[in-house]
């Protein structure tokens, strides 16, 4: 039903990650976080074929959970005035404006030394609220990413005899802090299972319903603070990306880091890539309209969007609710389903 989950790794986690040790494995690192097509999985979440009305059922994330609040990630255009040390947390924060065609500091932190941290840490997603409403706050709790990449090696192996002797791989993982979760939120008449697997290495998960969770927040920051499930926001000025996308020109040729919509300025981090499996024709088949013989390829890469991306429309709002966004250009891709592109509109002061 309709409501809060949390995810919780009984283990380490492997996306993405497996390879013979040699001279490219240290360029293969483990993919985090999980993506849509990995949560909906993890949750079973029907699929068009097995039940015609998913477009009622739709995931909201991945976010973050510590038993408290939801947690996602610092917006990139936020700095901290000083020098800060490798172990420091910055307790007060700010955000870059746009002006003069460029992302500048306050006027007031001009001759400082600053430092960007957005993309390094997670915000609580009342604090994120108060932020773009106030511009900077001095007493924020930030989190540093609840995670940590390990690496193991092991043997091939298959039905647990060891394929090739000598023939070691690295794998890299990940493991989540203690006390933390992946929270998602399905909307729609769905209840997920009490337990599911996640990763490659198809680790364990508890899966639990959240009550009583303060997401207000996630209606947008803007002047109107009525609060109701569904609230159009009308005068925002922009969003704050908080789950990865997958963003495409009008021809669908390229990837690009930001929306397919009428935006003055972004700020974006380097893209993830990503591909998926797909049915194709055989090769034996491929000029023959009528052919049914098809086999599985990989899609051609495209680049995800990390979450934290800040973009500012031109002129008039181009989206009045904060939410995953749908694919205009491509009505049969439905990713946003699965909370690919969520866009959290706020609205700055005047």
């Amino acid at each position: 039903m309709t409501g809060w989950y949390s995810i919780i790794p009984a283990g380490t986690i492997a996306i993405g990650n497996l390879t013979p040790v040699g001279q490219n494995s240290g360029q293969v690192g483990c993919r985090w976080p999980p993506n849509g097509h990995h949560l909906a999985a993890c949750l079973k979440l029907p699929t068009p074929e097995q039940d015609p009305q998913k477009r009622k059922c739709q995931l909201w994330g991945p976010f973050w959970y510590n038993e408290i609040d939801i947690y996602v990630t610092l917006p990139l255009p936020v700095y901290a005035v000083g020098e800060l040390n490798p172990n420091d947390i910055p307790t007060s924060i700010y955000r870059m404006q746009w002006r003069d065609g460029r992302w500048q500091v306050r006027t007031e932190d001009e001759k400082e030394k600053i430092e960007i941290i957005g993309g390094r840490f997670l915000i609580g997603g009342n604090s994120l609220q108060a932020l773009w409403e106030e511009e900077y706050l001095t007493r924020v709790e930030l989190e540093r990413f609840p995670w940590e990449t390990l690496t193991l090696s092991h043997n091939s192996r298959e039905d647990f005899q060891v394929k090739d002797e000598g023939g070691f791989f690295a794998e890299k993982t990940t493991w989540m802090k203690q006390g933390w979760s992946i929270l998602v939120k399905i909307i729609g008449d769905y209840e997920p299972p009490t337990y599911g697997i996640l990763g490659a290495g198809s680790t364990p998960v508890a899966i639990k319903p959240v009550k009583y969770l303060n997401d207000d927040w996630l209606q947008g920051a803007c002047a109107d603070r009525n609060y109701s499930e569904g609230l159009e926001i009308t005068n925002s000025t922009g969003a704050v990306l908080l789950t990865g996308a997958l963003w495409q020109n009008e021809n669908r040729q390229e990837s690009v880091p930001y929306p397919p919509l009428s935006t003055k300025a972004y700020a974006a981090d380097v893209g993830i890539p990503w591909q998926t499996w797909k049915k194709v024709k055989h090769r034996d088949e491929k000029n023959n309209p009528n052919a049914k013989k098809r086999v599985q390829a990989l899609t051609p890469g495209e680049w995800m969007t990390p979450a934290g991306a800040v973009y500012l429309w031109d002129k008039v709002p181009p989206v009045k609710v904060s939410a995953p966004l749908p694919n205009y250009y491509n009505p049969n891709d439905n990713r946003y389903i699965l909370g690919y592109g969520h866009l959290w509109l706020f609205k700055d002061k005047e």
